[in-house]
């Protein structure tokens, strides 16, 4: 297949950009540079070398196996990878392209491994549900890994055949069994189905609740840790944003997190994971909500991998959709991330036609919030 061929898969079209429309230099350059390579680079391996082409000693299947290595793949894990058709790497190009995402090839690494581990077939729709949801079994010994197996086996049959755009919902699914099974009491043999696993993480996340309603007095946390690996953006840790109205509360400590789960009954900041992830800098989590009402109206999760932030989930009280507007400043919070909090800047014209000037208004700045 040629580069041509692979662009198009790329980009979701049956012809390639005209000269006047936006992705033409790119594909010229896409195309000279793919026929260039080599034909012992697979040709599946070509839209992941794209996306971190700039981050790669050489463009070609060797440098993507050194940037993946230095990032922990085994020789296991770029099997998986190499097994992957080019119709399969190109639509996850068009995935994670469409979210910002470039250096999405290093976050398939470990669910690569994790899907050999559990004896199933790879998948790009697979790896992407268990990068999505942060699955793995790494740190899982005997013989709770056969629980987890047992369970990504049953997830490999729910999205057999599925595209990526029809794994979207499955993927938040993953995150709440995921939950289940780092938490709950779990039953599973291996005629357990995947409607099975979300049947019994949404009764455990029903459970949590009752318990917290029925629960003694906790006992004390230990003392607050109040570090701040990844920085807010703008430095605040409480603001309002301007646009909703909504008042947007960085997670910090510890029981900044177990009190928002008691609040929402839903799993986020349950489990010591959430807190880790923020004390380890691969994640930030907010709690959106309205003066003068305890319960917030969502919780949001963001990690980053990589130099690449993305929305984990954002969950209203109970797991339930928390809306447009949670959802739009979601993506401006992790726009925010991605830019490293800065203000935005811009420039613009102003066409004073009466009197024939032009002026220009530079560094014209505008909040995120």
């Amino acid at each position: 297949m040629n580069g041509q061929s692979i662009f198009k898969l790329m980009i979701g079209s049956p012809r390639l950009p005209k000269p006047w429309e936006p992705l033409y230099e790119e594909a010229q350059a896409f195309i000279a540079w793919a026929d260039a390579i080599p034909e012992s680079t697979s040709r599946g391996l070509l839209p992941m070398v794209w996306s971190v082409r700039e981050k790669l000693t050489y463009q070609d299947g060797g440098g993507l196996n050194g940037y993946l290595k230095e990032r922990g793949m085994t020789k296991k894990g770029w099997k998986a990878l190499n097994s992957l058709s080019v119709e399969q790497t190109a639509e996850v190009f068009t995935f994670y392209r469409a979210r910002g995402e470039q250096s999405w090839p290093a976050r398939l690494v470990t669910p690569a491994e994790t899907a050999r581990d559990a004896s199933v077939e790879v998948s790009a729709s697979l790896l992407v549900v268990l990068a999505e949801a942060e699955i793995s079994l790494e740190g899982i010994g005997a013989p709770y890994d056969e629980d987890w197996k047992l369970m990504i086996r049953a997830l490999s049959r729910e999205i057999a055949g599925k595209s990526l755009a029809e794994c979207q919902d499955v993927a938040g699914d993953a995150i709440l069994v995921r939950d289940f099974l780092t938490g709950g009491d779990v039953d599973i043999v291996p005629s357990t189905t995947w409607d099975d696993l979300k049947v019994q993480a949404r009764q455990w996340t029903e459970e949590l609740v009752l318990d917290g309603d029925d629960a003694a007095p906790a006992a004390a946390l230990p003392a607050e840790i109040t570090a701040r690996p990844v920085m807010t953006p703008g430095g605040e840790d409480r603001l309002v944003d301007g646009q909703s109205g909504l008042v947007v509360v960085r997670l910090i400590e510890l029981s900044d997190f177990r009190r928002e789960s008691e609040l929402m009954s839903h799993c986020i900041g349950h489990g010591n994971g959430y807190f880790n992830k923020h004390l380890n800098g691969t994640g930030a989590f907010y709690s959106f909500r309205r003066e003068g009402v305890e319960r917030p109206v969502a919780t949001l999760e963001l990690a980053v991998n990589d130099g690449d932030w993305r929305i984990c989930q954002c969950r209203g009280p109970f797991n339930q959709d928390p809306g447009v507007e949670s959802a739009d400043l979601s993506n401006r919070l992790r726009e925010a991330h991605q830019l490293g909090g800065e203000i935005r800047k811009a420039s613009y014209e102003v066409l004073a036609q009466v009197v024939g000037q032009t002026m220009e208004l530079d560094h014209t700045s505008s909040r995120y919030f």
